[in-house]
């Protein structure tokens, strides 16, 4: 209607964001009154039924949708948490992998011994001790847990719909081609003179000329999709998306009676986030995606076949994924591997050799990569060096980004922690755990980063393992 109307332009952009952020708060807030009033809130019973950790966990998990807030939200889910331990006096005793996290954390912290900034305790840190202990002040019951997961469910169904109907207002202006969009990575001309959400315009070319009335700005593709909930970057998104792929499987095999998530909402969610997967041109992503489809439904055949017949799918899927490897070969390793990505690594393995036992510290892989760079600029390509336009930030490989930083101690612990998880996983039977595990794991070959969102899931999706143990440590508060 708008477009009958000559109002989709590029001038109009910044009404059609605003109208996002309004449609989805609305969303937001209708969902979250539903469940309410499902919830049968009274003020008699506020902290005898965990309200307060409920709404904190709630809304702890939406925010990541708005990652610019999901730093308060933690903040918010860690003081909560505290209350109900002072309140309840309960402290539950952490699954023993939380201690490989905390071992993580650790090394974050030495990391920072010979930095600029001195010897601290630095953000990301942080977040690997406090956000484990606030999952141990609590436990939800396993139907609450999973009535907390439809909610993110249904938020996640209202986000990616409205980052559709967001791009294809952007599409009709921009009078784009679609099959272009979806099929590689494109930047658009766009005339948007207040498009302040690109920040310090990271994403985007000609920065200094950007407030000109008369100068077109070449944007990324992904900002005409998500950029009205101030979330950029496809691979932070696309983690966000993918831990909801594997809630709304996971809500499926439970057929709880207490969730109103239906296969009719699975398919929904299935086929809106591979599209704006597509959209925002993830390619972590859309394999990632491929990845938590096929472990979820190995996992639905193993629930419906017999140990026999399972065994014989399981064992074709094996032959069919090596034939797949020979014959895609060449596409496969041009997915993981392009000049830029590999140059990156061998600057890393080059700095590595020569600095094995320990590295450049944490936070340090940008000096570092681009030192070394400078080493060994004769072996590499002009489109990496001179990296003027474009500094190396990291590697693209969190094993490798460990070991920059922290040199082989770094891997080390990073491994120990991935291995105590999917042997947690794989002992109490946590199929959402052992899926987004699988994910991080190839998604930490490609890139880096984005610690806190994934550490959210998982201590998310074992919550749910660890709300049917009896594990609970009264701690005795003196008056």
């Amino acid at each position: 209607m708008l477009h009958l109307f000559g109002l989709v332009t590029a001038a109009n952009e910044v009404y059609a964001r605003f109208c996002a952020l309004g449609l989805f708060a609305a969303g937001f807030l209708l969902l979250g009154w539903q469940k309410v009033k499902s919830h049968r809130f009274s003020w008699d019973d506020f902290y005898k039924n965990d309200t307060p950790v409920i709404v904190a966990l709630s809304i702890l998990l939406c925010s990541l949708f708005f990652k610019s807030k999901s730093f308060y939200c933690i903040h918010f889910f860690v003081v909560v948490s505290l209350i109900h331990l002072l309140c309840t006096r309960k402290f539950y005793a952490p699954p023993k992998f939380f201690y490989f996290i905390f071992a993580y954390a650790l090394l974050l912290f030495l990391g920072t011994i010979g930095t600029e900034k001195g010897f601290r305790l630095p953000d990301k840190a942080i977040n690997f001790i406090i956000l484990p202990l606030s999952f141990c002040c609590f436990k939800l019951p396993k139907k609450t847990l999973l009535q907390i997961a439809d909610f993110f469910l249904k938020t996640a169904i209202l986000f990616l719909a409205v980052c559709i109907l967001y791009w294809f207002y952007n599409f009709w202006h921009l009078e784009a081609h679609f099959i272009k969009w979806i099929t590689g990575k494109t930047s658009y001309l766009a005339q948007m003179t207040g498009w302040e959400q690109v920040g310090a315009g990271t994403f985007i070319q000609n920065l200094d000329n950007a407030l000109s009335k008369d100068t077109f700005v070449l944007y990324p593709a992904f900002l005409f999709v998500n950029s009205w909930a101030y979330f950029y970057h496809p691979t932070a998104n696309a983690i966000v998306l993918l831990g909801g792929l594997t809630v709304s499987f996971y809500l499926y095999f439970q057929k709880d009676s207490n969730s109103s998530f239906s296969k009719w909402n699975l398919f929904l969610y299935i086929a809106l986030c591979l599209f704006t997967l597509m959209l925002i041109e993830s390619r972590i992503g859309i394999v990632g995606f491929f990845v938590i489809s096929g472990i979820s439904v190995l996992y639905y055949l193993k629930l419906k076949l017999s140990s026999k017949y399972f065994k014989i799918v399981l064992l074709l899927c094996v032959l069919f994924a090596g034939a797949g490897s020979v014959v895609f070969k060449d596409k496969i390793s041009g997915f993981s591997s392009d000049p830029i990505r590999d140059s990156y690594r061998k600057i890393a393995v080059s700095y590595i050799s020569e600095n094995f036992y320990w590295g450049s510290a944490f936070d340090g892989q940008r000096v570092a990569l681009e030192q070394q760079a400078e080493k060994i600029k004769d072996t590499l390509p002009p489109i990496v060096y001179p990296h003027i336009e474009e500094p190396i930030y990291f590697v693209h490989n969190q094993y490798l980004g460990n070991m920059v930083e922290f040199g082989i101690g770094g891997l080390i612990v990073l491994l120990a922690m991935l291995v105590a998880i999917g042997y947690y996983a794989i002992k109490n039977r946590n199929y959402a755990l052992l899926a987004f595990l699988c994910f991080m794991l190839f998604m930490m070959w490609v890139d880096e980063g984005e610690d806190t969102i994934r550490l959210i899931f998982i201590l998310f999706f074992t919550a749910f393992s660890e709300a049917e143990k009896n594990n609970t440590r009264i701690l005795s508060l003196r008056k």
